[in-house]
């Protein structure tokens, strides 16, 4: 792990290889793991409650745990924050029920006033950076790290190890004002423009241009869009 932003997660990335590997944890990573495991258990319980009181309970605690939770920030039932130190949420943003942001690897970073729908998933190895007034349509995925084919090497999967795995990794970066519609999928190093429309179940495999509407799979240019004017 060369990012800087896996510090915090060292230990159990660490663990994990070794598991995989099938070599055995020291008394140290046992200890430590077992800690983690115990604040994990207290997760899953509030991560569940539904209603006014979960939203204050999951409010409260991620603004403990995460890296930066803004002002009315509101985290629906069911949503999974993995690596929490390294994802920052900006005031007035909802991540809607059910969500799976996977910053164990690298940093996501989300602006303000954007919701994220049902079922969206983000993974993140290199930075995932959202920028304001975002939407993102449900069960979309966004992927900074994806498989790729590479000579001599595995396509990467979790039980192989880390150095036979053959994947690419790129920051991936959501503009202001930026849309994407349901069931889009966004692979890495792509960058949707300010403004940016993505249809409903399209492939992003390259960046699309400021208030440029696209569509398809792979995503293609279909109409332009005017730009809006800032209200505050």
């Amino acid at each position: 792990m060369s990012n800087k932003n896996n510090k915090p997660y060292q230990i159990e990335y660490d663990a994990f290889q070794k598991f995989i590997k099938g070599k055995s944890f020291t008394l140290k990573e046992i200890f430590i793991l077992s800690i983690k495991s115990f604040l994990s258990l207290f997760e899953g319980i509030i991560r569940n409650v539904p209603g006014a009181m979960g939203f204050k309970l999951r409010y409260y605690y991620y603004r403990l745990v995460c890296k930066k939770i803004g002002k009315n920030v509101l985290i629906d039932v069911g949503v999974i924050l993995s690596g929490p130190k390294n994802i920052s949420i900006d005031d007035y943003t909802w991540i809607d029920c059910y969500c799976i942001l996977n910053a164990m690897l690298g940093e996501i970073k989300i602006g303000k006033r954007n919701h994220i729908a049902p079922y969206v998933f983000i993974g993140s190895r290199d930075p995932v950076t959202i920028e304001d007034y975002v939407a993102i349509g449900a069960s979309s995925k966004i992927y900074s790290n994806s498989q790729v084919v590479i000579a001599n090497k595995r396509m990467s999967g979790p039980m192989i190890p880390e150095e036979d795995k053959a994947f690419h990794s790129a920051p991936v970066y959501l503009r202001k004002d930026s849309f994407l519609g349901a069931n889009v999928v966004v692979l890495p190093g792509v960058e949707i423009g300010e403004g940016a429309v993505v249809a409903a179940n399209s492939l992003v495999i390259r960046s699309v241009s400021p208030w440029t509407v696209v569509m398809g799979s792979p995503a293609k240019r279909f109409m332009k869009r005017e730009k809006i004017k800032d209200t505050y």
